[in-house]
């Protein structure tokens, strides 16, 4: 059932126009506001339009996300990409798991655990001398 208020006619319609059960429109378009109750979008784009608006917030899944301000991620699971010129952890430190660290500038660490690997060139207690032990050490006493 095709119903027209006012008119209909070659590629316009004007008024109000009711639709009963499934119709398709190529190059629709609309000025004013217009009420979707549900819609399914397979291309195209949808510009200068906020998903979800100020009052009711939406999901979505998208393939390229791009913010051209700022994001703020209540939480965020991020598994690959790189982050760039970033400071994590400024406002609020935490944890970190990793499995290579490097720095190409000063490391300030409070504590350090090191169960293995080297230190190699680097003076231990330069400033403040500590108290410990090496296996050279170990080896000294023995031979005395």
């Amino acid at each position: 059932m095709l119903r027209a208020q006012r008119s209909l006619g070659g590629n316009a319609a004007t008024g109000t126009l009711g639709v009963t059960g499934d119709a398709t429109f190529a190059n629709l378009s609309a000025t004013g506001t217009t009420t979707i109750t549900s819609i399914d979008l397979n291309s195209g784009a949808i510009d200068n339009t906020a998903i979800g608006g100020t009052t009711t917030a939406a999901a979505g899944t998208f393939t390229t996300l791009t913010a051209n301000t700022s994001l703020t991620a209540a939480t965020a699971d991020i598994n690959g990409g790189t982050i760039d010129g970033a400071t994590i952890g400024a406002s609020t430190p935490s944890t970190g798991d990793f499995t290579t660290l490097s720095s190409s500038g000063l490391a300030s660490l409070t504590s350090v655990n090191i169960d293995g690997g080297a230190i190699d060139g680097t003076v231990i207690g330069a400033t403040t001398a500590a108290a410990g032990s090496s296996q050279q050490s170990h080896e000294l006493v023995r031979r005395l």
